[in-house]
């Protein structure tokens, strides 16, 4: 049975709000984005962290477009279909649980003068997130208007989210094994209780 087009006017605002951002951040720093779009995460890392710890204004738009589309596609995982009501209501907590393990990440930098390994650690995890966001956009564009039904390849698009954050957070330790390797006990406490648990939690509620 083919499937009817979603028609949601919130949807498609969304979704092409989300196509002019990255209209825009292509613009304004087109080195950055094809370094996103590529596999050379390595270089742009060492890009990246050659600058202060500070929030830039490209790092809150990858940021936005990342949840954004996290919760549209999470949105249609859970009820098969675009509803502005759950929607609002992931973007919500999607927004606060990254908003706090960044201030976590800040804190534990300040607390402990780890400032140069936090720093290589959050823009890592930053450089994976902004290829993700610009990925997923891709699926929800598929999702919301083809003519396939899309049951199937929306739970592939969230398992290849969740293997392409676990991949992402895998070889971010690998290119910083000889910090951990020097402080691996302290390595795990901070993955189970900041990063496992964390995650667990908030994947075991949403999904």
């Amino acid at each position: 049975m083919i499937r009817d087009i979603i028609s949601n006017d919130l949807l498609t605002i969304l979704l092409f709000c989300s196509l002019f951002l990255v209209i825009f951040l292509k613009k304004i720093e087109p080195t950055l984005f094809y370094l996103n779009l590529s596999l050379r995460k390595k270089e742009l890392r060492n890009k990246l962290i050659n600058n202060s710890l500070s929030i830039r204004l490209t790092d809150i738009c990858y940021k936005i477009l990342f949840l954004s589309n996290i919760s549209i596609l999470i949105t249609f995982y859970q009820i098969k279909y675009f509803d502005h009501q759950i929607y609002f209501k992931l973007l919500k907590i999607f927004s606060i649980f990254y908003l706090f393990k960044i201030l976590i990440d800040f804190l534990i930098g300040i607390l402990f003068n780890v400032k140069k390994n936090l720093k290589n650690y959050i823009y890592s995890k930053l450089i994976y997130r902004n290829s993700l966001g610009l990925i997923i956009l891709l699926f929800n564009f598929f999702i919301a208007y083809s003519y396939v039904n899309n049951h199937i390849f929306i739970s592939i698009s969230i398992t290849f989210s969740l293997f392409y954050l676990i991949f992402s957070y895998t070889a971010i330790f690998f290119s910083m094994k000889k910090v951990i390797i020097k402080n691996w006990f302290y390595f795990i406490l901070y993955l189970c209780t900041l990063e496992i648990i964390p995650y667990y939690y908030l994947i075991s509620n949403v999904l």
